[in-house]
């Protein structure tokens, strides 16, 4: 063997000691990977997620690209409440190969769900406290379900946390202003604030993007009341009847609204449809009985009023009665009774579902003083004077 040959031998020798050592190294790396994942495996079946998740780490460490590792690792965070790593390992699994991501969804939706029920468990207790927690939990497992920082806004206000669900509701806004829901709770908000302005600001804004909405047009009208805008309120709430028409809640504040502007006819007709609805409404009962009472009673002072202009002044000799006025002021003393004789039923109805109401026995005693019943009438102040006495007990003592 030539000095050329005897050089190329020791290199190739080299070199295949260099590619053995190599080799060494990568089976070495491997086997410390395998190792730490049969390790985690044993971990698991015995239930023993603690050391799993150790062991697992030093695998990812060893290997990020290894999906199963990565998997159970996120198995295993989750396992320990630590859902923000879960979701980091679940993320880096489904890098390294989709082969796991229905198992991954199977449990992020199962620690979702729990979280997620506690949540509203905790809110039909009125413990907001712990349904805010539980929902806060909910919205880290699992960002991408909206309906979860809608309830999670929902407890952070009946918490009074304030800020936090404007931050909440307006974060939903962003990603879809169409999100009618989400602008009446921010309204409703604004309106525990008495800020009606901003309310009434963003329920218009509400409407734009939801024409015709019967909840925003409902909710605007009575922001608008609140405001003392009586007639933008009438219009609101004519346009949401149009889409809920037997809606009772609509045509009471419809009928409030006429009542207050002294249109009796038309409350009348909002507080029938009411009626026809519910005949066990108290306030539609009660407030058709104050008009028909007020409505006899307008009748009957003009009746008197009348009387008045037709009769002589003080000191001088009568003057003679036009037929056509006493046949007028017969009208109205006719009309006065018929209005009187209506609203004493409705008033008899409005005291017996609301029993502890004060004013529906006064009232109730007006109408049958004005119908001749005193007897029936005096009963009724009585009661009333009974119920002013135990709700202000010490103003009786002055």
């Amino acid at each position: 063997m030539n000095h050329f040959q005897k050089m190329l031998s020791r290199r190739q020798q080299g070199a295949a000691q260099r590619v053995l050592a190599g080799m060494l190294m990568i089976i070495f790396s491997g086997g410390c990977q395998t190792g730490e994942l049969s390790s985690a495996r044993v971990h698991i079946q015995q239930n023993d997620w603690d050391h799993a998740v150790v062991a697992l780490e030093k695998a990812v460490a060893a290997n990020p690209q290894n999906a199963e590792a990565q998997f159970l690792l996120g198995q295993g965070y989750g396992v320990q409440g630590r859902f923000v790593n879960m979701n980091r390992a679940f993320a880096a699994a489904l890098a390294a190969a989709p082969q796991f991501e229905a198992e991954m969804k199977t449990w992020r939706r199962k620690y979702f769900t729990e979280y997620f029920n506690a949540g509203v468990s905790a809110a039909r207790e009125n413990n907001f406290a712990a349904a805010r927690d539980a929902f806060a939990v909910a919205a880290v497992i699992d960002p991408q379900q909206t309906e979860v920082n809608r309830n999670l806004a929902y407890v952070y206000a009946r918490a009074g946390e304030f800020e936090k669900a404007f931050a909440l509701y307006q974060e939903m806004l962003a990603i879809n202003p169409a999100d009618w829901g989400a602008a009446l709770a921010v309204a409703d908000l604004y309106n525990q604030r008495h800020e009606y302005d901003k309310s009434a600001t963003t329920l218009e804004q509400a409407l734009r993007k939801n024409p015709e909405q019967p909840q925003v047009l409902a909710a605007l009208a009575g922001v608008y009341d609140c405001l003392g805008k009586s007639e933008e309120a009438l219009a609101a709430y004519q346009q949401a009847l149009a889409g809920k028409p037997d809606d009772k809640e609509l045509l009471l504040n419809l009928a409030r609204l006429y009542l207050n502007k002294n249109d009796y006819a038309n409350a009348t007709r909002q507080y029938a449809r009411v009626l026809s609805l519910d005949p066990e409404s108290f306030e539609a009962n009660y407030n058709v009985g104050l008009i028909y009472l007020k409505t006899g009673e307008r009748a009957q002072k003009t009746a008197r009023e009348l009387e008045k202009q037709t009769s002589a002044r003080p000191g001088k000799k009568a003057k003679s009665v036009a037929p056509r006025d006493s046949s007028r002021t017969l009208q109205l003393n006719l009309e006065a009774a018929r209005n009187f004789k209506t609203a004493v039923p409705f008033l008899q109805k409005a005291a017996t579902l609301d029993s502890l109401h004060a004013g529906a026995h006064f009232n109730l005693g007006v109408g049958l003083t004005r119908l001749g019943e005193t007897v029936k009438a005096q009963e009724a102040f009585k009661r009333c004077e009974q119920l002013q006495e135990r709700n202000h007990p010490a103003e009786n003592l002055k």
